[in-house]
C-alpha cells in the first residue's frame, strides 16, 4: 500500500529584519487556480498592511514544477496588477528556464529583479 501525498503550493511569510520588511514566498509543486485563490488575498492584505514603507519580496522556486494553464493566467495578469509594489525581487531558483523567467519580467517590474541560486545570497542582497 502506498499513499501518494499533494506537495504543491505556496507558503507566505512577511518577515522584518535590519529594519527591512519583505515578504518571503516558498512555490512547491505544480500550482493551480485555487492556490492562487488563496494565495493573492495574503499578498494583497500583505501589501496593503505595508503602507507607504518600501516592500521588498523573496520567492523560493527550487522546489516549484510550474502552473496549470489557469493558474499561469492567474499568475501573469496577479503580477502585473502587482509589479510596481516591490523595490526589490530576488527570486531563488535552480533551473534555466526559471533565471530566463527572471530575465524578461525584470522590464515589467519598477523595482529591481535578480535571480539567485542560493537563498543566503538572495536575502542579502534583499537586507543590503
Amino acid at each position: 500500500m502506498s499513499i501518494e501525498i499533494d506537495s504543491r503550493g505556496v507558503s507566505i511569510v512577511v518577515r522584518m529584519e535590519k529594519e527591512r520588511e519583505y515578504l518571503e514566498m516558498k512555490l512547491q509543486g505544480k500550482l493551480h487556480h485555487r492556490d492562487y485563490e488563496v494565495m493573492i488575498p495574503v499578498v494583497e492584505r500583505a501589501i496593503e498592511a505595508a503602507g507607504e514603507k518600501e516592500l521588498d519580496l523573496l520567492v523560493d522556486m527550487r522546489d516549484f514544477e510550474g502552473w496549470s494553464f489557469e493558474a499561469a493566467l492567474d499568475d501573469l495578469r496577479f503580477g502585473l496588477k502587482i509589479k510596481d509594489k516591490f523595490q526589490k525581487i530576488a527570486v531563488v531558483g535552480n533551473r534555466k528556464w526559471q533565471e530566463i523567467s527572471v530575465d524578461l519580467f525584470r522590464h515589467l517590474s519598477k523595482g529591481e529583479m535578480r535571480f539567485f541560486e542560493s537563498m543566503d545570497e538572495a536575502r542579502n542582497w534583499i537586507l543590503s
